[in-house]
């Protein structure tokens, strides 16, 4: 008892594949469906050949990025301006109190210098004084 194909598979193929699909049943005497039949009915390939040919077809493959790494890399960017722009922070802060510790440094005055020679101005004078005797004049 036969039973009447009923059911439909859509295969898509370029169209050089559709011509020459078309030519080999056209050559052999039978539809294209008929031909597809056979070559399926009597295609004995391995698991291992099937497995191959998927890793081969997923090789071809055009890549795209993995989002995965476009997330990491992502990540990694912001993460390292953030830390340039917590540096430049850092060093600003650090030549700004720099500045300012060294505006607070007081250099040595003038006066200074003027107070210590009338101090030694007046001890040389009492040195005068002791060489008279200490006495006063009267």
């Amino acid at each position: 008892m036969t039973t009447k194909p009923s059911e439909r598979i859509v295969v898509f193929v370029t169209p050089a594949q559709k011509l020459a699909i078309s030519n080999t049943a056209e050559s052999l005497g039978i539809s294209i469906s008929e031909l597809m039949r056979r070559a399926v009915l009597n295609f004995n390939a391995t698991s291992e050949q099937i497995k191959v040919a998927g890793i081969v077809d997923r090789l071809r493959a055009p890549k795209a990025p993995d989002p995965l790494d476009v997330a990491l890399r992502h990540v990694a960017e912001r993460a390292a301006a953030r830390e340039a722009r917590d540096a430049a922070a850092k060093a600003a802060a650090n030549a700004a109190a720099a500045e300012k510790a060294a505006a607070s440094v007081k250099p040595p005055r003038s006066e200074n210098i003027d107070e210590s020679d009338e101090a030694d101005d007046a001890s040389g004078a009492g040195e005068d004084a002791s060489l008279t005797g200490g006495r006063s004049r009267q």
